[in-house]
């Protein structure tokens, strides 16, 4: 039972019952926050929710893994990120869609004053400027006085985080409905001296306080399905406060 408290409580829905979930015709799912403070739909070939990736950890108020659909091998193909996030405050956006400074993981690794330096000189993001910093390589200037008494080595790994997933950004489509954002960008990650060619794609919804999005984001090497994509988006839109 208490298993079953921390998942979260599932129902089976009709899509046609649940307007909100804009899924045409299949049987989507209905996740209940387990603290009671949202819910969203989500179909039913994502797998089993579970916690996700620093759920309920500062800005992330909670985040929800699927087993058929986030990181790992899904159908002979590795995948990362997938999971749904719920954010409060600065807007931070998962699988480094924006590179490793827009992502609340990758931010981890400085310490906690030269990352609120960062965070107090990041653009925020709107739903008005999201696709014109998707396209960016680079989005902070190190030069600038909040970071004059930093080192080159500290400017450089700052720098460097920027690219991180984000070298060469290309962005597919960006497609703006309401206070929801679908994108999909090519970009190439790095890792030592090996780098390859990656698919960042996903849906992000702004949302009013005490929330500032949901969102879902996925990386793999293939170009996402219109499906996949139409999926996520509609997964977003379907989000309720409760």
């Amino acid at each position: 039972m208490l298993l079953f408290m921390a998942l979260g409580n599932i129902q089976s829905v009709k899509a046609d019952e649940a307007a909100a979930s804009n899924s045409s015709s299949k049987d989507w799912v209905k996740y209940i926050d387990p603290q009671n403070r949202f819910s969203f739909y989500y179909p039913p070939d994502f797998g089993t929710p579970s916690p996700g990736s620093n759920n309920g950890f500062e800005n992330r108020v909670a985040a929800v893994r699927f087993s058929g659909f986030s990181s790992g091998m899904q159908n002979g193909e590795v995948t990362l990120g997938g999971e749904a996030a719920l954010t409060k405050g600065f807007i931070l956006v998962d699988a480094q869609a924006l590179g490793g400074l827009y992502d609340s993981i990758s931010l981890e690794v400085f310490p906690e004053a030269l990352r609120n330096t960062i965070l107090a000189n990041l653009p925020a993001l709107t739903v008005a400027n999201f696709s014109k910093e998707l396209a960016k390589e680079h989005h902070l200037d190190v030069y600038i006085p909040a970071f004059a008494s930093l080192s080159q080595r500290q400017k450089k790994s700052i720098v460097e985080m920027d690219q991180a997933r984000n070298i060469g950004p290309k962005v597919i489509r960006c497609d703006v409905d309401g206070n929801t954002i679908t994108f999909h960008k090519e970009v190439t990650a790095q890792f030592g001296r090996f780098q390859s060619r990656q698919n960042v794609y996903g849906a992000i919804r702004f949302l009013n306080y005490p929330f500032s999005s949901f969102q879902i984001i996925r990386v793999t090497n293939e170009a996402p399905t219109e499906e996949i994509l139409d999926n996520m988006t509609s997964m977003v839109k379907s989000f309720e406060q409760l």
